[in-house]
């Protein structure tokens, strides 16, 4: 999750914001792992849910 969806609560501003910095420029705050849950609890080996 690149920095500016924290920051902005409308997509269309979320776009500009990336155009705006551009792909290296960017900070990323998170990522997201899907597939299925064995395959995703075997790559985090056990890292608890942030909720």
């Amino acid at each position: 999750m690149p920095a500016p969806a924290q920051h902005t609560r409308v997509y269309a501003d979320y776009l500009a914001e990336v155009e705006r910095l551009g792909a290296d420029d960017l900070s990323y705050y998170a990522l997201s792992l899907v597939g299925p849950r064995n395959a995703v609890d075997r790559l985090v080996k056990g890292l608890r849910l942030l909720a």
